[in-house]
């Protein structure tokens, strides 16, 4: 564990240091480029002073890192308001759309990956077909294009949600992807699951099959899907980010993205920073969880 906070700390420096180059990779002169682009009322000596251009760019760090580790990311250039309400606002509304379509998400997943693994009868096989065909297609759909098809069906064809202001539309679209790739894996892990003696015995005593798969084939993989699940949430929150510029959502994604055009470079820093932070740690802890569930993992890990 202390081998995976330090890679992590080694990790979260290295994001945080490549966020603060960010200004000083600009072409040119960063200051004559931000005072003309973004029409700041900044003097450019202010400017300097703001971005951390007046000193070397170890010695401005050290001063950042300080700084960040108290939650202080500095001044928007362009509003003058902290930084650090931005972030927290723009989280927010992400970890809810994150949540709920993880939520949506589980739910389809679970109910068409058990179908494909054990409905009783003949229609197991269909649903396996529908199960496989279902996973290709959302891993062939991207987001550009799915959210706008569901705006269209589900808001101006069939008008059961708002077209903005609203969280479901984007959520479903981050399921939909989401769903694809894990009902595949939950057929697959309780498929294997039940070819152990239990569900057997079980189906001897007269069970019924549904009884069957849930209580012995999706209950005893639940804590390994739990766990690789936890490894999942950088990517979905990635998903999250490409979601809300398609539904101009207002989370972190669409923030870092007009901060970028605006060049409001204190934001984008302080964004890029929290969500790869946020991503490195859901991952390690995604893993961790993971190594703990597989004795097989935990050996191989050793002592970290």
């Amino acid at each position: 564990m202390l081998k995976r906070t330090a890679i992590i700390i080694l990790l979260a420096a290295m994001v945080f240091t490549a966020s603060r180059a960010i200004v000083r990779g600009l072409p040119g002169d960063p200051l004559d480029t931000l005072t003309a682009e973004t029409g700041s009322p900044l003097a450019r000596e202010e400017l300097a002073h703001e971005l951390g251009l007046d000193k070397p760019f170890f010695q401005s760090l050290a001063a950042d890192a300080i700084h960040a580790i108290r939650g202080d990311f500095g001044r928007s250039i362009l509003t003058r308001q902290s930084v650090a309400p931005q972030i927290i606002g723009a989280l927010s509304r992400t970890l809810a759309l994150t949540m709920l379509a993880l939520a949506i998400g589980l739910g389809i997943s679970i109910m068409l990956g058990l179908a494909a693994a054990g409905w009783p009868g003949p229609a197991r096989a269909r649903l396996d077909s529908i199960c496989t065909a279902f996973g290709a297609l959302t891993a062939a759909l991207p987001t550009p294009w799915l959210g706008p098809m569901l705006i269209y069906t589900l808001s101006v064809w069939l008008p059961v949600f708002p077209v903005g202001d609203s969280i479901v539309l984007p959520a479903i679209t981050l399921a939909i992807g989401f769903s694809g790739f894990w009902s595949r894996l939950i057929r697959e892990r309780v498929r294997e699951t039940l070819a152990f003696g239990a569900a057997s015995g079980a189906r001897a005593r007269g069970l019924h099959e549904l009884r069957v798969v849930f209580k012995y084939g999706l209950m005893p993989s639940a804590g390994a899907l739990g766990a690789y699940l936890g490894t999942q949430i950088g990517a979905l929150m990635a998903g999250a980010f490409i979601t809300e510029t398609v539904f101009d959502w207002p989370g972190m994604g669409l923030l870092l993205i007009e901060a970028v055009l605006k060049r409001d470079y204190p934001v984008v820093e302080a964004a890029v920073f929290v969500a790869g932070s946020l991503s490195l740690i859901g991952t390690a802890l995604g893993d961790w969880t993971q190594s703990r569930m597989d004795p097989r993992l935990r050996d191989s890990g050793g002592s970290g």
